[in-house]
């Protein structure tokens, strides 16, 4: 097959096209299909076939119809070397060619999707949403509108990072709508704040939000050095007796206590205020690289709450399959049981 768009088969369609006009027929669609059809069979289109092409369509698409440029669109738009004026007058066409062009067409201008984005049809919206290389100012300007199919489609792209003011707005509107709530739970966003997703969340997802919550509580009770209030949240979150959390905590090395604070996620420089307010005794050995304490608050999480399993009586341990994976859908454990703290780590950031 000839690999340009010749002059000949241009004229010949424009030739059909002008005889149609003058007898009230209207060939333009035809033209534009068979003028497409042809384009996209060429594997490497000149300039000049460009140009060619170009010329035709953007004549011809005046006059085609909104079922016609939805057809030239599919056909069209995942061409790479698709004319950027075809593609913006087929946008310009209606909202269906419009979506299956911002769906589609491999490499569009960022400030084009941003327009879309913020002012053209739902559609449209949807089908930007899709796309894995929308940047923030994209992203934000999808997160800000209001229809539900629009915010569906961007919570449900796993492909693309939200930045923390698209999260905001997205869990502001799931906090109404389940469905959104959902998706956003699904992702996997450090930033998303899961708490205000509770109710869109299933009931392993709603057990690990309240293990977060009293994990947040217990630190917070670390800062202030209250030692029986931070055993008391803990041993009520992770179903064990209070006495048995404070013979760990009160250990004489302070390996216990580090591999708690290491089960909850936050790093060794977050957890030393927090030791020192309840355990002064403690700041030696933090500050020795060596010690076992800074050893047991380096170990991953996972690793921490197997050991401290094995440090429980063995009445208290139990499997916590239902609770695997920290509330950032980390993956299962696999092996021994042990402690029932899976739900509250999250991603450490090592000192």
């Amino acid at each position: 097959m000839c690999n340009t768009m010749d002059e000949t088969l241009r004229k010949r369609l424009e030739s059909l096209t002008a005889t149609g006009r003058a007898q009230s027929l209207d060939f333009e669609g035809v033209a534009a299909r068979v003028a497409t059809d042809r384009f996209v069979t060429i594997a490497t289109p000149d300039a000049a076939a460009c140009a060619r092409y170009e010329e035709l369509m953007i004549s011809a698409l005046d006059h085609v119809d909104d079922s016609a440029a939805q057809r030239i669109a599919q056909r069209l738009a995942p061409c790479p070397a698709a004319p950027a004026a075809v593609l913006a007058r087929l946008i310009a066409c209606g909202p269906e060619s419009a979506a299956t062009v911002l769906a589609r067409a491999p490499d569009l201008p960022a400030t084009l999707l941003l327009e879309r984005a913020t002012d053209g049809d739902v559609r449209e919206a949807v089908a930007i949403a899709q796309r894995e290389d929308l940047d923030a100012a994209t992203t934000g300007a999808l997160a800000r509108r209001l229809e539900p199919e629009a915010l569906h489609g961007l919570a449900a792209n796993r492909t693309i990072s939200l930045d923390r003011g698209a999260l905001i707005a997205l869990t502001q509107r799931a906090r109404v709508d389940l469905d959104l709530g959902r998706l956003l739970l699904a992702r996997d966003d450090h930033a998303l704040d899961r708490t205000v997703l509770f109710l869109s969340a299933d009931a392993v997802a709603r057990r690990r939000i309240l293990l977060d919550a009293a994990r947040r509580d217990a630190f917070g009770a670390a800062e202030c050095g209250d030692l029986p209030r931070f055993c008391s949240i803990l041993a009520r979150a992770i179903r064990v007796s209070r006495a048995a959390i404070e013979r760990l905590a009160r250990d004489a090395g302070g390996e216990p206590l580090g591999l708690i604070f290491a089960t909850s996620g936050f790093s060794a420089t977050e957890c030393e205020p927090a030791i020192i307010a309840l355990r002064p005794d403690l700041a030696a050995a933090l500050a020795d690289p060596m010690s076992g304490l800074r050893f047991a608050l380096q170990a991953p999480p996972r690793a921490a709450s197997a050991l401290l399993a094995s440090l429980l009586p063995g009445r208290q341990r139990r499997a916590t399959t239902e609770y695997d994976g920290s509330i950032d859908s980390a993956p299962a454990w696999q092996g021994k049981p042990k402690l029932d703290t899976g739900g509250v780590t999250r991603t450490i950031r090592r000192a």
